[in-house]
């Protein structure tokens, strides 16, 4: 059986179908299920047997048609009203595609849409919001009410609202229509200010002042929304599907537990009071209430950007982390910041050892060039390169440069406390705490009998005891065999 979202509209019904007697033009804004409804009510037909009679399906509004016109309707519209097809696909959210939302697929859920929580006809919980002053002024919805951060009327300075102040029923215009027994087709005007359960006049609510800083914050994401540019504090313009994919992951930080908590103990900051019972729970899952408190908290922290973020969680224990989890690309503006917080992942920051200035870095170079033995300019280049670190830390450059950590802690240790003289007199009072088995005569007397006829380990060891009254072990006799010294780097290979 064919999905209702991909069947097409048949031939058969495109015959059937002439130019409506009434086609009200589209709003500026109108959402394409608002426009639909108005359709239907100038026709003087009932929704369920309009929709059917142009869509062919029962089903359409188990969907959300503003999210996706299956194939083949947009153009069934236009016929029928004589609206152009880019015209009708306007009209759905899809104008948001590439400036708010990478894409926009029929039902997965989507950042910064908010989702209609259908079950059948109905609503499980408020997910279309209105404005009881607008619904005054003229009787359609508008499109960036779906948008999860419009949270106020920007015309009007008052809160949105999502469900009946009365019977706290989602608010669901179209289904005024939909009920058994309903037939709002005869009414004087279209269902918009109407509950569908009680039926309470929706425009009578009594208007509330909105928050400012929430009313500042939204006009700055929706001129965004518009404009495909987002002027982002202290960085300039970036574009606005960037700039939305970090302020959604900014307020993934924001629902921390410690962030929320510094917010509203120290920052006096109110935040949600009904967090949604959900583990993985984002922003779209929170009441307009709630989210209205949240837009809030973010404002606050982009005031100062990125100051007053980076205070915020140093306070709340947050590191690099939980700004760019799940986060792919990453901004380089905003990974920036990020690493500001680093932790090099989760463990406490490197420590810092820097070099005393007693040379620059071309005199480095210079006794580096300069030094007579190879041991004395490993150890010039060491700290030739050790100085070129923004912050000189040990544990970084031994993993960029491949030296022992022990042998650069020692000789950081020693140039910082000693100077020069430490670095080329390296061995000046210390003590090698190995000791020669036998004196450069021994060793060749053992040279010598070696080259006359082969010697058991046995038959040297017993040699080397005679002349030293120490039993040498099995590596040391290697080492004598080989014809090496240990105190060389070859004889030290071979005794491994």
């Amino acid at each position: 059986m064919e999905h209702p979202l991909t069947r097409s509209t048949t031939p058969a019904s495109l015959r059937q179908l002439r130019k409506l007697p009434c086609y009200p033009r589209p709003y500026a804004d109108e959402l394409f299920s608002s426009w639909f409804l108005r359709l239907a009510h100038a026709n003087v037909q009932r929704l369920p047997h309009f929709t059917f009679r142009i869509t062919g399906d029962s089903y359409f509004w188990r969907f959300d048609p503003d999210r996706f016109l299956r194939p083949g309707l947009a153009e069934t519209l236009a016929e029928v009203t004589g609206l152009s097809v880019d015209a009708i696909h306007a009209l759905t959210l899809r104008r948001y595609e590439g400036k708010v939302v990478t894409q926009l697929p029929p039902r997965a859920p989507v950042r910064w849409i908010m989702p209609l929580y259908i079950q059948g006809y109905k609503r499980r919980r408020p997910g279309l919001s209105y404005c009881p002053a607008c619904l005054r002024e003229a009787l359609f919805l508008r499109t960036h009410w779906r948008l999860s951060f419009v949270t106020v009327c920007e015309r009007h300075a008052c809160p949105l609202q999502g469900a009946c102040p009365r019977c706290q029923a989602p608010y669901a215009p179209q289904r005024n229509d939909l009920g058994l027994g309903s037939d709002w087709s005869t009414q004087p005007e279209p269902p918009f200010g109407f509950c569908p359960e009680c039926r309470l006049d929706l425009r009578d609510t009594p208007p509330r002042d909105a928050d400012p800083e929430v009313l500042r914050l939204q006009a700055w994401l929706l001129g965004g929304a518009v404009s495909g540019v987002l002027p982002w504090p202290g960085q300039g313009e970036v574009p606005s599907l960037e700039g939305f994919d970090v302020l959604h992951q900014l307020l993934a930080v924001v629902l921390r537990q410690g962030v929320q908590g510094h917010l509203t103990e120290t920052c006096g900051l109110a935040g949600p009071e009904r967090p949604p019972q959900r583990r993985n729970r984002s922003f779209e899952d929170f009441d307009l209430p709630d989210r209205r408190l949240l837009l809030r908290q973010l404002a606050f922290l982009l005031e100062d950007w990125p100051h007053r973020l980076l205070r915020t969680c140093e306070a709340a224990g947050v590191t690099k982390e939980p700004l760019v989890v799940n986060f792919r690309p990453v901004p380089p503006w905003y990974e920036a910041v990020a690493d500001r917080l680093s932790r090099a992942n989760g463990r406490r920051p490197y420590k810092r050892v820097p070099l005393e200035p007693h040379l620059t870095l071309e005199e480095l170079a210079a006794r580096r060039d300069a030094a007579p033995t190879p041991a004395e300019q490993r150890r010039w280049d060491l700290i030739w390169q050790y100085a070129q670190q923004e912050e000189p830390a040990v544990l970084p450059f031994v993993r960029a440069t491949g030296f022992a950590r022990n042998t650069v802690v020692e000789v950081v240790r020693r140039y910082n406390q000693g100077g020069l003289e430490s670095i080329e007199n390296w061995w000046r009072g210390k003590k090698n705490p190995r000791r020669r088995l036998l004196t450069p005569e021994q060793e060749e007397e053992l040279r010598r009998v070696l080259a006359r006829g082969y010697m058991t380990n046995a038959e040297m060891a017993d040699w080397v005891e005679a002349r030293t009254g120490t039993r040498p072990d099995r590596s040391t006799l290697w080492m004598y065999r080989r014809g090496v010294n240990y105190h060389t780097m070859e004889g030290r290979r071979a005794g491994t």
